[in-house]
């Protein structure tokens, strides 16, 4: 059985009895849609994703990876020669050689070749797990045919002809799911840019 990233089809429906009737392939997609938003507005992979990147050597001692959060090298080859990883350190998206002194050589564009482990977290925080999946039930239940209020709605028309507004995706609400916008906008404020000033 597949899963979605943050939580296990069996842990959504036990958590949400009443998405009983939905395949397994909806409550993917659904949660799909949101874990991608998520990871997208904070800048980082929440869990540990596996990640391939070309780089060019530069004579010097470091490289910088694409991800900060590098929690394993799975391998490296230069010039296609594979590197033993166990002399390699990604720390904080850097990777070097441990001895401080061997240079990534200037022999071709793109003559690095680099798989990798990184994930902000070994698993995914509560907060955030708890919202993507109340987001993943309000989307699978508003979008089903018998759904009788969106939980996007912010108001509702009365008896004396009151309007609906709903909350729909923007700049600052991402998804426009309110829970879930609140927890990304906490994370994005947490998140350290690494861009100059």
């Amino acid at each position: 059985m597949a899963n979605p990233d943050y939580f296990t089809v069996a842990e959504f429906q036990a958590d949400m009895p009443d998405c009983s009737d939905f395949t397994e392939a909806e409550i993917l997609a659904a949660a799909a849609h949101f874990t991608t938003i998520v990871e997208r507005e904070v800048g980082v992979p929440f869990i540990p994703r596996a990640f391939t990147e070309t780089l060019t050597g530069t004579g010097g001692c470091a490289l910088v990876l694409g991800q900060r959060h590098v929690r394993s090298l799975t391998s490296v080859t230069v010039d296609g020669v594979a590197v033993t990883v166990g002399l390699l350190s990604g720390a904080s998206g850097i990777l070097r050689y441990l001895d401080r002194s061997t240079i990534w050589p200037t022999t071709a564009i793109d003559n690095v070749v680099v798989t990798y482990s990184a994930g902000e977290y070994a698993t995914c925080p509560a907060d955030v797990k708890s919202a993507v999946m109340q987001a993943t039930r309000d989307r699978l239940i508003s979008q089903s045919s018998d759904h009788t209020q969106d939980p996007r709605q912010s108001s509702m028309t009365n008896d004396l002809g009151g309007t609906v507004t709903f909350v729909l995706p923007g700049e600052k609400r991402p998804t426009g799911y309110p829970e879930l916008d609140a927890v990304i906008a906490s994370y994005s404020r947490n998140t350290p840019s690494l861009g100059f000033a």
